[in-house]
């Protein structure tokens, strides 16, 4: 009788400490969770701080310009590693990141403005042949993720082919309104009479819903705003501009 009393507590004892380890198991495997959801939370707040806030009403989004210094000027923001790139989508990480000091490659953090629980980001990225092209990212704060993103502005030119695209941005409420035109010219490098024909298309959409609608947006035109912003060099969209050097007796309008 004693003997099975010892053995009772015996296993009792042994059930005891597989409790413990199991218990001490659990709360080791909590504590790295949390430890590392708090990484997490430290490297996503230390991403969006390298975004400066901005006040996005009526805000004009374009590619930089270089001046004849060779100085970048307008939205050229702060460089990002590779270690923020990976906060980007569409695996850019995988892309041309740059190097520190070189502007006209990789991803640049320009601004930033909350919109509900959403921070849209406006981004610097790689374009055609530099970073010339303005991204909008639409930055999801509950899950701490990109969930859509859309390019506002660019310019490139080759071979006589150039295009530049504009917006502006107008938010409201929960939703955001981007007001979008782009310029289209060609000119052959070999036609001594210097013709060149150019056109504009205007679109209107807006982020709502957690995405960037783009459905109907050429049937958004805004008149009136799009002639207020280009003034004397507004063109009527679906048309074709034509034009000639100053030495040329033709300057029309087809």
């Amino acid at each position: 009788m004693k003997y099975c009393i010892f053995l009772l507590m015996i296993v009792a004892a042994g059930c005891g400490s597989a409790t413990g380890s199991q218990q001490n198991t659990d709360s080791t495997v909590q504590n790295a969770d949390s430890l590392a959801a708090a990484d997490a939370r430290a490297r996503a707040e230390a991403f969006l701080q390298l975004f400066p806030s901005v006040n996005p009403n009526d805000l004009a989004v374009e590619s930089p310009q270089t001046d004849s210094n060779g100085v970048m000027k307008g939205m050229v923001g702060k460089w990002l590693d590779s270690s923020m790139v990976k906060f980007l989508p569409d695996n850019w990480a995988e892309g041309e990141i740059g190097v520190p000091g070189e502007l006209y490659g990789g991803y640049f953090a320009v601004g930033k403005f909350s919109m509900g629980d959403y921070e849209m980001l406006l981004l610097r990225a790689p374009g055609e042949y530099q970073s010339s092209r303005i991204q909008l990212l639409a930055w999801h704060k509950p899950t701490a993720r990109v969930k859509d993103h859309i390019m506002l502005a660019d310019e490139w030119g080759d071979a006589g082919d150039a295009q530049q695209t504009y917006s502006w941005l107008h938010p409201d409420g929960k939703e955001l309104e981007v007001r979008m035109a782009v310029l289209t010219s060609y000119q052959d490098p070999e036609d001594t009479t210097g013709r060149s024909e150019s056109s504009t298309d205007y679109a209107i959409f807006r982020f709502r819903n957690d995405a960037f609608d783009t459905t109907g947006m050429k049937q958004r035109r805004n008149e009136a705003f799009f002639r207020a912003k280009f003034k004397n060099s507004y063109q009527v969209p679906d048309s074709v501009y034509v034009e000639y050097h100053p030495n040329s007796n033709s300057d029309s309008h087809e």
